[in-house]
C-alpha cells in the first residue's frame, strides 16, 4: 500500500491518494477489506480464481462509486499434490514471494504498509490441523522479520489473526457437513468470551486501521481479531457510524498532556463528549478553553486518577517499601479501582470499552525499573481477566503498550539530566526498527480505534505501539 505523508487529523484517517492489492478479494474477509478500503478512500486492484464472480463483483463497486479493479490469477503456487506441499505453497510461500516483488514499489511509495491475514491457529492450538497452524505462526514471525528488516525502507508490516468468522467459506463448511451446525456453535461459544462469530467487517475493519497513517508507530505486531478466544483461560458493509464515536461518553484519566491529551483529542474529533482530570487547575482550565475553541465537548475535574503511572528507576535492591508501594499504588491499583467503579456504566451502555495505557516494560526488559515493569505486566494480564470476566456485560477491555514517545515528561527527564539526551537518542534508534521516537497521536489513535465500534471483536489484546522495538532481537 502506497501513500503521501499525511499532515491533519483528516488525512490521519483517510486512505484518499492510496493505492492498495488485496488478494483474494470476492468474497468472505478479502471482499470486506476491499470495501473498507475503498469506502476509506483508497484505490483498490483485488484479484480472483473466478473470472465471474470477479466481474460481478467489480459491477456492484462500481455502482458504490468504489474505484477497483481486478484480475484473474492464482497466487498460490501448487507445484505438488501433496498435501504439506499445496498447504505451505498457499498460505505461506505465495505471501512471501509477493512480498519480495512488492518490495521496491512500497519502498519508492516513502510509506509502505504490508498486512498478513494470519490466523488464531497461529497463536494457539485451535483444531485446524498441524500443517495450517504452521503456516500462520510462519506468517506471524514472517511479520516480525520484514517489519525490522525493512522499517529503513519506511515499510510496516503487521498481521490481523481472526478466529471463526461468517463467510462463504463457513457456510459451504456447514453445507458439506465438514462441520456440524449446531456443535460448531456449541464449541464457539463455550470457548468464546463473546460467545459468537466474527464478522467479516470486524476483521477487515483492523487490516484498514493498520494501513492509515494514524497507525504510523504501529508494526511488527499480530492482533488477534478473535472475542476474546486466545485470551481466555478455558479456551456487512462499513457505515460511517462504525468509524464514529458520536453519542458516546469517554473518561480519559490525566487528559492535559502528553499521551491523555492526545487521546482526549483523538476522541473528540471523533465525536465523543470527553470527560478528563488534572491535578493542576490552571492547566485543565486552560485546556478545557482550547478545547472550547476548537468546538469538541469536554469537561474537567481536578483529581488524581491512574493514567501511564510514575516511577523511580533505580536497581531492584534499593527499592524502598514506601517506592514500592506508591508506584502500586499508582499504576496498577488505581487501574483496577477505578474499572470496579466504572463497571456498572460500563455495563448499563451496553457498549462498554476501557483501554488501559500499559508499557513495553509489561513485555520484554526495558531498563526502566522492575517495580513499574511488574505493574505494567500486571495491567497487561488484568486485561485479560477484565475481558473475559466482562465480555457478558458487553465491555470490551484492552490495552496499549508505548515505548518512548515525545512527550513534555520525557523533555523533563533530559532536563533534569535524569537523560543525557545524545545517549538516550542514540539508544532508542539503536533499539528500534523505525529509528526514532513515537508521537502522542501515534498512542492516542490506537486508543481511538479501538473504542470505534469498528473494533467490535478485539478484546483483550495488548498491543505495542513501539515502531517495532518489542519485536526486534538481535539487529
Amino acid at each position: 500500500m502506497t501513500t503521501i505523508v499525511p499532515e491533519s487529523f483528516a488525512t490521519r484517517w483517510s486512505l484518499v491518494g492510496m493505492t492498495a492489492l488485496v488478494t483474494g478479494g470476492t468474497r468472505g474477509i478479502g471482499y470486506a477489506v476491499v470495501e473498507e478500503l475503498a469506502e476509506l478512500g483508497a484505490v483498490v486492484h483485488t484479484c480472483s480464481r473466478n473470472e465471474s464472480e470477479l466481474n460481478q463483483r467489480l459491477q456492484e463497486w462500481s455502482v458504490k462509486g468504489f474505484t477497483v479493479t481486478g484480475s484473474i490469477c492464482d497466487l498460490a503456487s501448487q507445484y505438488t499434490a501433496e498435501d504439506y506441499s499445496m498447504i505451505m505453497a498457499t498460505n505461506l510461500e505465495s505471501g512471501f514471494h509477493i512480498c519480495q516483488l512488492a518490495h521496491p514499489f512500497l519502498k519508492a511509495s516513502g510509506v509502505g504498509n504490508i498486512v498478513f491475514i494470519s490466523s488464531v491457529a497461529g497463536l494457539v492450538h485451535a483444531n485446524a490441523g498441524s500443517i495450517y497452524s504452521v503456516t500462520k505462526a510462519a506468517v506471524n514471525q514472517l511479520t516480525k522479520n520484514l517489519a525490522c528488516e525493512w522499517a529503513g525502507d519506511k515499510i510496516r508490516t503487521n498481521s490481523v489473526a481472526p478466529w471463526f468468522v461468517k463467510t462463504s467459506l463457513i457456510d459451504q463448511l456447514i453445507s458439506m457437513e465438514v462441520l456440524e451446525e449446531k456443535k460448531i456453535m456449541s464449541d464457539l461459544e463455550s470457548r468464546t468470551p463473546i460467545k459468537r462469530f466474527g464478522e467479516a467487517n470486524e476483521v477487515s475493519s483492523l487490516v484498514a486501521f493498520l494501513c492509515l497513517p494514524a497507525a504510523s508507530y504501529i508494526t511488527g505486531q499480530t492482533i488477534a481479531v478473535d472475542g476474546g478466544l486466545t485470551i481466555n483461560e478455558s479456551f456487512a458493509g462499513m457505515s460511517l457510524t462504525r468509524w464514529s464515536l458520536v453519542g458516546m461518553t469517554a473518561l480519559v484519566t490525566g487528559g492535559t498532556r502528553g499521551i491523555g491529551y492526545a487521546v482526549v483529542e483523538e476522541l473528540a474529533e471523533l465525536g465523543a463528549v470527553v470527560h478528563t482530570c488534572s491535578r493542576n487547575e490552571s492547566e485543565l482550565n486552560q485546556r478545557l478553553q482550547e478545547w472550547s475553541v476548537k468546538g469538541f465537548i469536554v469537561t474537567g475535574s481536578v483529581c488524581d486518577i491512574n493514567n501511564v503511572g510514575m516511577n523511580y528507576p533505580k536497581p531492584t535492591t534499593e527499592y524502598t517499601a514506601e517506592d514500592y508501594s506508591m508506584i502500586m499504588a499508582t499504576n496498577l491499583e488505581s487501574g483496577f479501582h477505578i474499572s470496579q467503579l466504572a463497571h456498572p456504566f460500563l455495563k448499563a451502555s451496553g457498549v462498554g470499552n476501557i483501554v488501559f495505557i500499559s508499557s513495553v516494560a509489561g513485555l520484554v526488559h526495558a531498563s526502566v525499573g522492575s517495580t513499574y515493569s511488574i505493574t505494567k505486566g500486571a495491567i497487561n494480564q488484568l486485561t485479560k481477566n477484565l475481558a473475559c470476566e466482562w465480555a457478558g456485560d458487553k465491555i470490551r477491555t484492552n490495552s496499549v503498550a508505548p515505548w518512548f514517545v515525545k512527550t513534555s515528561l520525557i523533555e523533563q527527564l533530559i532536563s533534569m539530566e535524569v537523560l543525557e539526551e545524545k545517549k538516550f537518542t542514540s539508544d532508542v534508534e539503536s533499539r528500534t526498527p523505525m529509528k526514532r521516537f513515537g508521537e502522542a497521536n501515534e498512542v492516542s489513535s490506537l486508543v481511538a480505534f479501538l473504542c470505534l465500534p469498528a473494533a467490535s471483536y478485539i478484546i483483550g489484546q495488548t498491543i505495542a505501539v513501539d515502531g517495532g522495538f518489542t519485536i526486534n532481537g538481535f539487529p
